[in-house]
């Protein structure tokens, strides 16, 4: 009897579990949504589009290669996720060709503060009027960016990057802080990472999946 009982709880805990994935919804969405991005560099302060210097003080975002003082700025918009709804799952898929450098590792912050047109490793954004960063390049822990970041993640060789963001996106989805989305950067001196651009020709390489169900889901 006490089996016929423990098999009868495990067919309902199963039958709940598949009625809650039913309910549930995916979308996946690439860089070529983000309505911001850019590139900021120390070696370019004033530029917005600084992720590469492929000549002698010319810079771009053609390719995406980060070091200590070269970061990329990226958000997703949400509005696809409907109000009345509970975030299950986030994901950012980060596309890496390769790392240079002892245990190279790249950074993954949530931004605090606002940016915007002009966004440069001096200012956070230059219009309508100038608004420096705390701290240049987005430096200002607990300011600019988040008090600690959303995960350090190593890096071994060419892959795709998965990066849990759930709590971020459950911010940013109920309210609790603004989407200002992040900020990716390389903390340590010697490293050098180079990933595909999301900004040129790759960004269905660079992803945002996030799952959610409605609210009343239990």
């Amino acid at each position: 009897m006490t089996k016929q009982f423990a098999n009868i709880g495990l067919i309902l805990v199963l039958f709940l579990w598949e009625a809650m994935l039913l309910e549930a919804e995916t979308i996946v969405l690439d860089a070529s949504s983000c309505d911001r991005m850019a590139g900021i560099s120390e070696a370019a302060p004033r530029q917005s589009w600084a992720l590469c210097e492929p000549a002698k003080g010319f810079f771009s975002n053609g390719e995406a290669g980060l070091m200590p003082g070269i970061s990329l700025l990226i958000r997703f918009p949400l509005d696809q996720i409907p109000k009345n709804s509970r975030i299950v799952h986030a994901e950012l898929v980060v596309p890496v060709i390769w790392g240079y450098g002892n245990e190279p590792r790249f950074y993954v912050w949530r931004i605090i503060a606002d940016w915007g047109p002009g966004v440069c490793h001096l200012y956070s954004r230059t219009l309508p009027k100038k608004v420096k960063w705390t701290k240049p390049h987005a430096g200002g822990i607990s300011s600019d960016r988040a008090t600690r970041p959303t995960d350090i993640i190593r890096v071994a060789g060419t892959e795709n990057k998965i990066i849990n963001v759930t709590e971020d996106v459950e911010l940013w989805h109920t309210g609790a802080a603004a989407n200002n989305g992040w900020l990716i950067s390389v903390e340590d001196l010697g490293v050098y990472i180079r990933f595909y651009s999301p900004s040129w020709a790759y960004p269905g390489m660079w992803k945002l999946k996030i799952t959610f169900e409605p609210e009343t889901t239990k």
